[in-house]
């Protein structure tokens, strides 16, 4: 049950940002006053937020992790260098570079490769709260379909 809470605790966070942005966004008149007015958008967007979006990420749970895992040529490349062999004159000038250090380096393009990452899941689980509904009636449809089918093999196979 604790599982169950953190799970959807940890979906309204993830969207919250972009839900945030899309209701200021449909909401806002154009010169940029908030004024808050109940439409089709504004209800569909809530209701997707607050119920769609959780209830998809319980339907399909490996949606709630980031298939793509950024990681930029330059890291590659100095994972590379790192994962050979080198000499003790090589770590020496490797620490004391004047300019920056290839681990230096290589943090720097993994914090890099880490932000790319995060911004990748915002913008996937920005999509997916916009398609929840759709998504959920797909995915509906298609379980309801199978068992369907698989009571009509049986009955007429009796």
């Amino acid at each position: 049950m604790k599982k169950a809470f953190s799970l959807i605790g940890s979906d309204y966070i993830r969207c919250a940002i972009f839900f945030v942005i899309a209701f200021y966004a449909v909401t806002a008149d154009p010169s940029g006053r908030f004024h808050l007015h109940w439409t089709l958008t504004n209800l569909y967007l809530t209701s997707a937020y607050l119920f769609g979006h959780p209830l998809l990420m319980c339907l399909l749970p490996r949606l709630a992790h980031n298939p793509f895992r950024m990681t930029s040529v330059a890291s590659r490349a100095l994972n590379d260098a790192t994962a050979q062999h080198q000499t003790i004159t090589q770590i020496y000038h490797n620490a004391v570079n004047p300019v920056s250090s290839r681990d230096m380096l290589l943090s720097q393009n993994e914090y890099r490769d880490d932000m790319i990452s995060i911004s990748v899941s915002f913008v996937i689980h920005g999509c997916l709260l916009l398609l929840s509904w759709p998504l959920i009636g797909i995915i509906l449809l298609g379980r309801g379909g199978k068992a369907l089918i698989r009571r009509l093999i049986i009955h007429f196979t009796r």
